[in-house]
């Protein structure tokens, strides 16, 4: 014997998107840097539209959006962190400010975020240095990407 029950009209899953589904296809252009580190924004541009895309919400292109998110690296400082007993630098502590601001994609602004966060990156090896700080170049940047994911995703 079979039993017929009749559906209670909830929806379970929502749209994609954010704002009941309204902004579904986003662009993220490269992040504007208006530090002297070089190439920062390659890192930081990369991390956001990585955590973007794997948050399965949005569809990434740069026509035919639904909105835009404008980036912009604001400041990226680095200090001695940690001294040798002879003095020498052995550690360096990195720290970057990044402002996002999410438009629809006839220009009108949503919402403006400010993330900062620091890492601290080995010196001592002057030929490991560079390296070192571009590794850490990006995970700051992977940090401060699913912190705005988190973000987006909560408030929306």
């Amino acid at each position: 014997m079979a039993t017929l029950l009749p559906g209670c009209g909830y929806e379970l899953v929502r749209d994609k998107g954010i704002f009941g589904g309204e902004i579904t296809t986003l662009s993220v252009p490269t992040f504007k840097n208006t530090t002297y580190e070089p190439h920062v924004s390659k890192y930081v541009s990369q991390a956001f539209t990585r955590e973007l895309m794997g948050t399965g919400v949005f569809r990434l292109d740069r026509t035919n959006t639904d909105g835009y998110i404008e980036g912009t690296i604001r400041d990226i400082r680095t200090i001695p962190n940690t001294l040798s007993k002879t003095g020498i630098v052995t550690e360096k502590k990195m720290y970057m400010d990044v402002e996002l601001i999410l438009y629809r994609k006839n220009g009108t602004f949503i919402r403006k975020w400010m993330f900062s966060d620091n890492e601290v990156y080995r010196a001592d090896v002057p030929n490991y240095e560079e390296y070192n700080k571009r590794t850490a170049y990006e995970r700051l940047s992977e940090r401060m990407a699913r912190r705005f994911s988190a973000a987006i995703l909560v408030n929306y």
